[in-house]
């Protein structure tokens, strides 16, 4: 039996999950700015302007503790605040030039470093079948967000 052709089990997807944990905290690890902070700029980055209450609800967190994030965030000079043309009360939160190379050079340190972890961890057997592994980690994280996006619409 090829090893493709042996079931996924809910071993193998509590291996999985761990693994994935275990990778981001070791990421993690070489990082001096909070993830969270990381985790808002990364939003902004990827889908635009947004409320705070939204921020909140993409980090599921408090309204009040995404204030906080935000204000460093901007204190740090890489968010700007900005009347919400939709919402005469509201702001709406923008990544800056500054905030867009940060979590480019982010970005870049992290993915150096896994590969270099790859080069000297893995043989080169083992690195093709991780070059496959992040296109199948995009198809399942569509699935797991679109449960997600459901459970969410059915509690609306």
């Amino acid at each position: 039996m090829t090893p493709y052709a042996r079931p996924f089990t809910l071993d193998d997807a509590d291996r999985l999950r761990r693994s994935i944990g275990d990778s981001v905290r070791a990421m993690r690890r070489f990082e001096s700015t909070p993830e969270g902070q990381v985790e808002v700029l990364g939003f902004l980055v990827r889908d635009g302007a947004c409320s705070i209450a939204t921020l909140a609800r993409l980090r599921r967190v408090r309204h009040q503790s995404m204030r906080t994030t935000v204000a460093d965030l901007e204190q740090g000079g890489l968010v700007t605040r900005a009347p919400d043309p939709s919402d005469a009360r509201g702001v709406l939160v923008s990544v800056t030039d500054r905030g867009i190379a940060m979590i480019d050079a982010l970005r870049l340190r992290r993915s150096t470093r896994i590969l270099e972890a790859a080069e000297r961890a893995l043989e080169p057997a083992e690195r093709a079948v991780l070059a496959q592994t992040a296109g199948v980690m995009d198809k399942l994280t569509a699935a797991l967000r679109d449960e997600a996006d459901r459970a969410d619409a059915a509690t609306d």
